[in-house]
Parts: structure tokens; C-alpha cells; sequence
């Protein structure tokens, strides 16, 4: 028989290690299961009050103690929206996937450990990185290779992407400038406002696609990846502003 502070520490260490995941609507047991690589009986063992093949969205579910934390790609994931999923940043996402290359798509049936353990970063909320009352909703425009990170002096991220490559535009909004900007280095720009407070800007492009004054929907191709400006190689200068503050992109929800 095992003595009462074995049983304690069982305990404390099951709590420690359980990774909870999120339910979205459509889902089921066995769908969880594939996708997170573990087991319908597995998952019914660590949630022992599940009936039936159903779960309720909007709900999470734990993952066995000694499963890892991972996402098993499905037709139209992509990094972001994982990382949008699981409510990490997409550099947390990066970071513990080191051997995954952002400028490439996933594939179906790959497998991404999550970051779980304490410490990882998880995506914060709209109150971290914007002024005001604004929630902050916002996708990458392209997934690219990160050569410029957010820092002091580059208060944006440099996204490497072949010539052409599609930008899209991070959220709905209407095109206030779509010119060619010599005064700044960043050659043929885009910027969009997004209505509340919130701008983006996309820059080095090869062609803009939009004109000014035109209303864009989020996800919509605004412009084509290149190397126009200040540049010394194609890629995409993408920049947040909410209300006359840079934010890192790398750091919305």
C-alpha cells in the first residue's frame, strides 16, 4: 500500500503535467484523439465524466499526464492559425518546433509539439498590446521565413518570401495609402486602417493590388512580395501601429 504522502505527490505531479486543449464546434472524441495523437480510451481515462462520442465547444479537455502536447495538421492549417488556436504566439510555436520552416506550408498529418510548460509564451491578451479598449484580432499576411525580428529601431518584422509570394491583408479594414514610398525606404506600400484605432502596413512589395480609398476584407490579397526600397533581398516589412503605438505583430491574438 502506498503511503499517504506517496499519494500526494502522485497527485501533485498529475496536476503539474496535465495539458488541457480547447473544443472548438464540429469536434469529436475521435477526432480530438487523431488529432493530438493519443487515444479515444486514453482521452476518456483522463476525462473520466465524458459520454459518448460528443464534446461541447467551447470547452477543454486534458490530455493524458504523460501525453505530449501536440497538433497533427488537418487540411487548411497553417502556423497561425495553430497558434491562434491553442492561444500561443506563433513565435512560442516556432520555438518548440525548431525544425519547422515558416516559409513552407504544412503538411497534412504532420505533427507540432505545443508549448505547454511553464514559462512558454502564451499569446496575450488584446489589454498587453494595445491602449484603450481595443481587441486586437490579427493574422500574419504571409507565412514567411522571420529574418528581422520586432526590436528598437525595427518596430516591425521582416518576413522572407519569394517575389510574388501574395500578401494579405492581416484584417479587414480600407487602403489609406497605396504608393510607392522613396522618402522612407520602403518602396511600393500599403497601409490599411482597420477602424478602430489599429494600423498595417505592408512594404517592399513588387506590385500593389489594391488603391486607396478601396475597403478590404480580412485575408484578401492586397499586394505581391519583392524588394522594392531600401531592400536587399524579397520580402515583406510588416508593420502594427494601434493608436500611434508599434506593437509586435509576433505578439497579437
Amino acid at each position: 500500500m502506498r503511503s499517504p504522502l506517496c499519494l500526494i505527490l502522485t497527485v501533485l505531479i498529475g496536476t503539474a503535467t496535465a495539458v488541457t486543449v480547447p473544443v472548438a464546434r464540429g469536434d469529436t472524441l475521435t477526432a480530438l484523439a487523431a488529432r493530438y495523437g493519443t487515444s479515444v480510451a486514453a482521452l476518456r481515462q483522463a476525462n473520466p465524466s465524458l459520454v459518448g462520442d460528443g464534446v461541447r465547444a467551447g470547452t477543454r479537455l486534458t490530455l493524458p499526464a504523460s501525453h505530449p502536447a501536440v497538433w497533427t495538421v488537418q487540411a487548411g492549417d497553417t502556423l497561425s492559425s495553430v497558434a491562434r488556436r491553442q492561444a500561443v504566439t506563433l513565435q512560442a510555436l516556432l520555438n518548440v518546433n525548431p525544425g519547422v520552416n515558416p516559409q513552407q506550408a504544412l503538411r497534412i498529418g504532420q505533427r507540432l509539439t505545443l508549448p505547454s510548460a511553464p514559462g512558454q509564451a502564451r499569446a496575450p491578451t488584446a489589454a498587453t498590446v494595445r491602449p484603450a479598449s481595443i481587441r486586437v484580432l490579427a493574422a500574419l499576411p504571409l507565412q514567411g521565413r522571420l529574418t528581422t525580428p520586432y526590436r528598437t529601431g525595427h518596430e516591425g518584422i521582416d518576413l522572407a518570401a519569394p517575389t510574388g509570394t501574395p500578401v494579405r491583408a492581416a484584417r479587414a479594414g480600407v487602403v489609406t495609402e497605396s504608393r510607392f514610398d522613396a522618402r522612407t525606404g520602403w518602396g511600393w506600400t500599403v497601409v490599411v486602417d482597420h477602424g478602430d484605432g489599429m494600423t498595417t502596413r505592408y512594404s517592399h512589395n513588387s506590385a500593389n493590388l489594391v488603391l486607396e480609398g478601396t475597403r478590404v476584407a480580412a485575408g484578401q490579397v492586397i499586394a505581391r512580395v519583392g524588394s522594392t526600397g531600401n531592400s536587399t533581398g524579397p520580402h515583406l516589412d510588416f508593420r502594427v501601429v494601434v493608436r500611434g503605438t508599434p506593437v509586435d505583430p509576433l505578439r497579437l491574438d
